[in-house]
């Protein structure tokens, strides 16, 4: 899969609140459940994921019709790009990567569903910028972000890109560097136990896939 320097910039919520959640991982029903609880108004309330919509839980395309809804939004995760790179464009290490990692519940699906799966992924941005309710500018990036200033995404390279999706070098690091240009970043990729702050980044994926909540949190 190509990977290009796609940027979804939304306007400000003017009728109700924005939430960013973790990697979703085919866990839709816990998602709803906890939406619940928080009072989520899929009218006029918007919802952010930081990527990995599927695998590893029970409701993988489930998670892929979340994209339809007008109220959910999300980032290409590292899985979704396996799926395209594995299955769609046949590249077979990547295709064993995916199955082998989550992506195998793909089997027990009709093949005539999977192009509009792919086309819905081949859709996602890799980040998404919006502002916040307290007028900070909020982006959020599956991964990492390996620049110093958020307009540096715009030159990124197919490298810089592929980082955005797989890298946990500053996670692993603790890296408390703060990238300029944005206020806070969010991610998800590496699980931590809560929401772990770094610098102005914050990696909000504690597994629901290991039996934990969701981290959402309000923009």
């Amino acid at each position: 899969m190509r990977l290009t320097n796609t940027r979804l910039t939304l306007d400000k919520n003017e009728q109700g609140k924005d939430y960013v959640v973790g990697d979703i991982h085919g866990y839709v029903s816990q998602l709803h459940d906890q939406l619940n609880d928080i009072g989520f108004n899929r009218e006029v309330d918007r919802l952010i994921c930081v990527g990995d919509l599927i695998d590893r839980g029970p409701e993988s395309a489930e998670a892929l019709a979340l994209l339809d809804e007008s109220w959910f939004f999300a980032v290409l995760g590292n899985h979704e790009y396996l799926m395209i790179s594995g299955m769609k464009n046949q590249v077979s290490k990547d295709r064993m990567v995916w199955l082998n990692n989550g992506g195998d519940w793909i089997m027990d699906t009709d093949a005539s569903q999977w192009p509009d799966w792919f086309a819905k992924i081949e859709a996602l941005p890799i980040s998404i910028e919006l502002p916040g309710s307290n007028g900070q500018k909020v982006g959020i990036v599956h991964a990492d972000f390996p620049g110093d200033h958020w307009r540096d995404f715009d030159a990124f390279d197919e490298d810089d890109l592929y980082r955005c999706i797989w890298s946990r070098s500053n996670f692993n690091s603790r890296s408390e560097h703060s990238v300029r240009g944005v206020d806070i970043i969010y991610h998800g990729h590496c699980v931590s136990d809560g929401e772990l702050k770094l610098g102005n980044r914050r990696y909000i994926e504690q597994g629901a896939f290991l039996g934990n909540e969701f981290i959402i949190r309000q923009l």
